[in-house]
């Protein structure tokens, strides 16, 4: 299809309901952000337990994001939006019912699989609708699942009070089942495009050889790395400088909310600025404040920091999903977003590993130092090889929104 043809597509429908499907997955994982120090205490579990369950569900994820995405861009995006849907809520009802670390780390495995097959397909499905406006759109999706993400936490931590530890999971897993007939129903208009490739790991490969496709999923891996850290460690952090649970929840809470602000409106700046142009503003801003937190020592100094983190965040994620969306064509665009978020989850996998030992050993201040340094590290890689690609390829101008604008970007 050439660039006229291609320029010349209407838009397409996407349902909310693929948005509220996303929503409710990340909302049964962020859950575990609130109660983590609570589980913790309740069942007797080591520091380095705590570790394992929050990479478990990165490193899932991979697996997922890795095996199982590929096939939304072979005419099975709703299928496996349904099946994702049905082992979440497998997945938080074993949180509910597990007492050892191992069922809960078994449990958190099958909430990262989920995640890691839902969320690559409900990016390509949004991004294809209107690849002109694939930024703004992509922003507005990672509205939706940072809010799942962080008001799962808030709202686990209202019921915990009032109730107890395992009625949440309990009810997050109801809402889920409800959910699948509604998504059965829903009309998905899947790709008539051929798969690009023969083959998943052939698409991987030829994705990775572009260099600012290699740029998304170095940036990627940046930004998603300190998640793995605070999924180990923040509930344990915020209750060891005096935070009650429903002040963990509350504080998660507020973080999505200028997250869920920030992120279509940036979305709409990558469109029009460049990716490339938007991400460093967003990385000057991270890496300083993640630093800083591990010299806090007052739970509403850390709520104030992490709300200006969240518009930061909010710039800088739809920006790198709309790099990669910008250098794949339609075949392959679950692919990439989920090579991009298998990336994302290897680091921030790492991260929860050795997040949790190191901060028990050495504590908030060095922990939190070591994550900012790998962050800037990792995020220089990644722009690095970005700037030095050149132009775009011929296909991805056809798709790229707003193409002469973007001279910022390598060119």
């Amino acid at each position: 299809m050439g660039a006229g043809e291609r320029r010349g597509q209407q838009t397409r429908p996407v349902s909310r309901l693929v948005h509220v499907g996303l929503f409710a997955i990340a909302a049964s994982i962020g859950m575990v952000f609130a109660l983590l120090a609570e589980i913790q205490d309740t069942y007797g579990l080591s520091s380095s337990s705590l570790g394992f369950i929050a990479a478990i569900s990165f490193f899932a994820g991979v697996a997922s994001q890795m095996t199982l995405a590929p096939l939304a861009d072979r005419g099975h995006a709703k299928r496996l939006m349904m099946a994702a849907v049905i082992t979440a809520a497998i997945g938080v009802l074993g949180f509910a019912l597990a007492t050892t670390a191992w069922q809960f780390i078994l449990s958190r495995a099958l909430s990262g699989l989920a995640y890691g097959a839902y969320a690559p397909a409900a990016r390509a499905l949004v991004s294809a609708a209107d690849p002109d406006n694939a930024g703004a759109r992509l922003g507005a999706l990672a509205g939706v699942e940072t809010s799942g993400f962080i008001i799962g936490p808030g709202i686990a931590a209202g019921i915990v009070e009032l109730t107890g530890l395992d009625v949440p999971f309990v009810l997050m897993a109801v809402i889920l089942v409800v959910l699948l007939p509604a998504l059965s129903r829903v009309e998905i208009l899947e790709s008539t495009s051929r798969p690009t490739h023969s083959s998943s790991l052939a698409g991987i490969v030829s994705i990775l050889r572009r260099r600012r496709a290699l740029a998304a999923v170095i940036l990627s891996a940046a930004l998603i790395l300190p998640a793995g850290m605070y999924e180990a460690i923040f509930a344990r952090f915020m209750t060891d400088i005096g935070a009650d649970t429903w002040f963990i929840g509350l504080s998660l809470s507020l973080y999505g909310i200028p997250f869920a602000l920030t992120a279509p409106l940036a979305g709409r700046a990558a469109d029009r600025l460049g990716p490339l142009r938007t991400i460093p503003v967003s990385i000057a801003v991270i890496v300083p404040l993640t630093v800083i937190y591990g010299q806090l020592t007052r739970p509403g100094m850390v709520m104030g920091l992490a709300m200006m983190e969240a518009v930061a965040n909010g710039a800088a994620m739809p920006a790198s999903q709309a790099l990669m969306a910008s250098d794949t064509d339609e075949g392959e665009r679950a692919t990439g977003q989920g090579l991009a978020a298998a990336a994302g989850q290897v680091a921030a996998g790492l991260a929860a590993l050795a997040a949790a030992p190191l901060y028990s050993s050495n504590g908030a201040g060095e922990t939190f130092a070591m994550v900012a340094v790998a962050v800037l590290i990792m995020a220089a890689i990644g722009m690095a090889i970005g700037l030095s690609a050149g132009a775009p390829r011929p296909s991805a101008l056809d798709h790229t929104p707003g193409t002469a604008s973007n001279a910022g970007d390598g060119r």
